[in-house]
Formats: structure tokens, C-alpha cells, sequence
């Protein structure tokens, strides 16, 4: 009598493994979305707030009703503050290593590809909370985001 080993699969089937109830999976948190705009004309006011950084810093004085309007104004406004601290400080950080002979231009250099990456992301950022403006969905900045809706 020839005795043949089972496989871990056919151990596994025998043993009644593959009947198991699958294990359900708890939804992941970006996949819910909140509205918090169904009108068209908040949504455009939303999405040229975005577009447009003084219009928004505009509505955040001058739109008291608007949730949606004030949330997507303060993003854009706060958006805009990262891309000038960026800015600034790459600037003072050129001006004060920018004189050493050769390590300054290198220096200089690598400031200049820091700057263009952070304007990259921040554009992206921008077109990406336009999306999500137009269709009503709230969106909030990762760090900025957070501390500038504890302030108002």
C-alpha cells in the first residue's frame, strides 16, 4: 500500500480552512466624504476661492453664512501663506549662504530645485481642492489645514 503525502493545500481543503467566512473589512476613512455644499453657486464660489487667493481672502471677511465658502476660502488663503514662508525662507537661506565661492552656487542650485518641487506640490494641492470645491466635498490640508480650522 503506497502511502503519498498530502500537500499543505490538500491539508488545508481536508481540514475544511477554505470554508471559512470570509472576514470582513472595516471601510477605510478616506472613502467617506463629507458634502458640505449641494449648491452650484456655493460650489463655484467655492472653486474660484480656490483658484484665486485674494477673492478668498475677500470672501472670508464678507461670508459670514457659508461654511462651505469660509472652509475652502481659509484652505486657499493658508495655501498661499505656505507658498510665501516657503519662498521667503529659501530666500534668506540663498542670501546668507549664497556668497561662499563655489558651495554657494551648488547651494543656490539645490534652493532653486527645492523651490520648483514646493511649487509642484502646492499646485497640485491647489487643482486637487478645485476638484473637491466643485463637487461640494470638504477637504482639508494636511498640517496647515488642521491649525487654521482650530483658529476660527
Amino acid at each position: 500500500m503506497e502511502r503519498r503525502r498530502r500537500t499543505q493545500q490538500e491539508f488545508y481543503e481536508d481540514e475544511g480552512w477554505y470554508d471559512a467566512d470570509p472576514v470582513e473589512q472595516e471601510p477605510y476613512r478616506d472613502q467617506v466624504e463629507e458634502i458640505v455644499a449641494t449648491n452650484r453657486t456655493v460650489q463655484l464660489a467655492c472653486t474660484l476661492a480656490v483658484m484665486m487667493p485674494l477673492f478668498a481672502l475677500f470672501l472670508i471677511f464678507a461670508e459670514k453664512k457659508s461654511r462651505a465658502m469660509r472652509h475652502f476660502s481659509l484652505q486657499s488663503v493658508g495655501l498661499t501663506l505656505c507658498h510665501a514662508v516657503v519662498g521667503i525662507v529659501l530666500l534668506v537661506v540663498n542670501a546668507v549662504f549664497g556668497g561662499i565661492p563655489f558651495l554657494g552656487f551648488l547651494l543656490n542650485l539645490v534652493i532653486w530645485i527645492v523651490y520648483i518641487a514646493a511649487v509642484i506640490v502646492m499646485l497640485i494641492l491647489r487643482i486637487r481642492m478645485m476638484f473637491l470645491a466643485w463637487r461640494g466635498v470638504k477637504f482639508t490640508l494636511p498640517l496647515v489645514g488642521t491649525m487654521l480650522e482650530r483658529l476660527i
